[in-house]
């Protein structure tokens, strides 16, 4: 193992009973000492690397506990249109193919961002009627043409798997707009080396480069998660990783039902300190129109959104979970869909019996809050999920109520949540910029009153990364005895404005007295300001 020491700086440790100081000496993996220049010179032993900070700033590993680094990765191979208007995203898909542009197996994948708007089929259809083409929005929503469409057996008479919509115009036809369904083209992967390749890059160049040392992933397909195994044998991996895998019905399920792991054995924690198993995670309802929300329901029922798990199988993959020693994830994004989870939640905890679960509810608070959904949150004792970094598209609907979640002393984990959406908020800056500053992307403020300090937010990305994945005894501080992931700053992140904050790098990244990231690479462009 690397033995490492930095000197004459400051160390912020985050720990209750190791100061701060000036200088920390990692060894073997984990933090042995903190304490003052001279301390630690005089306990280094021969052979380590002992780094002058020259007054840089130390801070705990920074953790992103939500987000979808393989969609991130292939992201950087499609065609960037985020931002376009439907005619300038044809202009640029054409001149795409025009210029020999279609990708692997014949596919042009176009990815967008939130709240664009996007073209219809047969738009994309005037660009080509035999090359298949996407236009993604997101990972919930995206555009077809006819080619795509006839891939996927998406003709006259098809119907949309549970969980997922295919939208038919009143001739009966598909209409090209699919929600929750990317997985439902077959759309070719990558061959596993060179996944593996763009895993690692984006694990360094995204995450690692702004001093995130731990990512909890949410791996897409299968290649995915071996790709993860064979960076980890061979002591590649920039990041440590928690996977939790998707269970079918959902988004890009690459398990089949709650049996499967249950039936094998395999328990939350499994691996090691690079690479474990998380849990799993269960699609409740869909993202906007295809949230499962209250708001919907004047709308007829057809349109009430998707209602991917029903209570009596959410409540059994609970109580499978809850004896199998499994973590859940909880995807519900409608009001509707969260109260179901809730309930879910409440009679499975009552029927299995007393235990520290901490059953994640995934995007709660970003739309509403009140005070019998933090009751609940707190008596169930759920681990609340909202993404500060959907501040920036928000239109004026959100709250992100992390004010009103710490208040009543809840610990929402800090995440990205990101799938090449917004690759900028693979930053964790940039989420803590959104807690301070709580203004979108068009300088207009979301909910001022749910704003927080800035230590309170770094803690988000820290000590709650880490309760939220069970590792608070290992990870989110730089405790004596703790694993020595760090990130150094040339200046003090709690002192600076979020406007610097929103594209801060570190100098170094280092997991486990290994050195991940070191800055002299260039940076993905960010959004202009507002």
């Amino acid at each position: 193992m690397n033995t490492i020491a930095l000197v004459n700086g400051s160390v912020i440790t985050l720990h209750s009973t190791t100061p701060d100081g000036e200088a920390i000496l990692i060894e073997d993996g984990v933090v042995r000492a903190v304490g003052t220049t001279a301390e630690i010179l005089q306990r280094t032993p021969p052979g380590t690397e002992i780094v002058d900070l020259d007054g840089a700033v130390v801070l705990p590993g920074l953790i992103d506990a939500h987000t979808h680094v393989e969609f991130c990765a292939l992201s950087r191979d499609w065609l960037d249109v985020r931002g376009l208007s439907p005619d300038e995203t044809l202009v640029r898909v054409r001149h795409h193919l025009e210029t020999g542009g279609a990708g692997s197996g014949g596919w042009i994948i176009a990815q967008g961002t939130f709240g664009q708007k996007l073209p219809n089929r047969s738009e994309l259809d005037g660009i080509s009627s035999e090359i298949p083409i996407l236009v993604r929005e997101s990972m919930h929503r995206l555009s077809a043409n006819s080619a795509a469409l006839s891939r996927a057996g998406m003709g006259r008479g098809y119907t949309s798997p549970t969980g997922t919509l295919v939208e038919l115009g009143a001739d009966g036809l598909p209409t090209g707009l699919v929600e929750e369904g990317y997985h439902l083209f077959p759309v070719p992967s990558p061959d596993r080396a060179r996944l593996r390749e763009m895993l690692r890059e984006e694990l360094r160049l995204s995450f690692a480069r702004h001093g995130v040392t731990c990512v909890y992933e949410l791996p897409a397909t299968a290649d995915g998660v071996r790709s993860y195994q064979d960076l980890s044998a061979a002591r590649a991996l920039p990041t440590r990783i928690s996977m939790t895998l998707t269970v079918a019905p959902g988004l890009n399920a690459i398990l089949g039902s709650v049996e499967q792991l249950a039936d094998i054995g395999l328990m939350s924690g499994f691996g090691n300190d690079d690479l474990w198993f998380g849990g799993f995670k269960l699609f409740m309802d869909g993202d906007d129109t295809a949230s499962f929300d209250s708001s919907h329901l004047s709308k007829t029922p057809s349109r009430w959104g998707i209602s991917t798990w029903r209570y009596t199988d959410t409540l059994h993959a609970l109580s499978v979970a809850h004896r199998s020693g499994v973590q859940v994830w909880i995807h519900a994004i409608g009001d509707l869909a969260q109260r179901l989870a809730l309930d879910a939640i409440e009679e499975a905890g009552r029927v299995a019996g007393p235990g520290d679960r901490r059953t994640r509810l995934e995007h709660v608070a970003n739309r509403w809050i009140d005070e019998d959904l933090v009751r609940r949150l707190r008596e169930l004792g759920v681990v609340p999920v909202p993404t500060a970094g959907f501040i920036h598209a928000d239109g004026g609907r959100g709250v992100y109520a992390y004010r009103t979640l710490l208040d009543a002393g809840l610990r929402p984990p800090g995440n990205s949540d990101t799938g090449g959406t917004q690759p900028f908020a693979t930053n964790p800056w940039f989420g803590v910029a959104a807690m301070l500053e709580r203004t979108n992307r068009n300088g207009h403020l979301v909910a001022p009153g749910q704003a927080v300090g800035i230590d309170e937010a770094i803690r988000t990305y820290t000590e709650f990364g880490a309760i939220a994945g069970f590792r608070e005894d290992r990870l989110g501080a730089l405790g004596v005895g703790m694993l020595g992931d760090c990130a150094v700053y040339a200046d003090d992140p709690r002192r600076l404005e979020p406007a610097a904050l929103r594209n801060l790098e570190a100098e170094l990244t280092i997991v486990g007295g290994r050195v991940v990231w070191r800055r002299e690479e260039p940076r993905w462009p960010l959004p202009p300001a507002a």
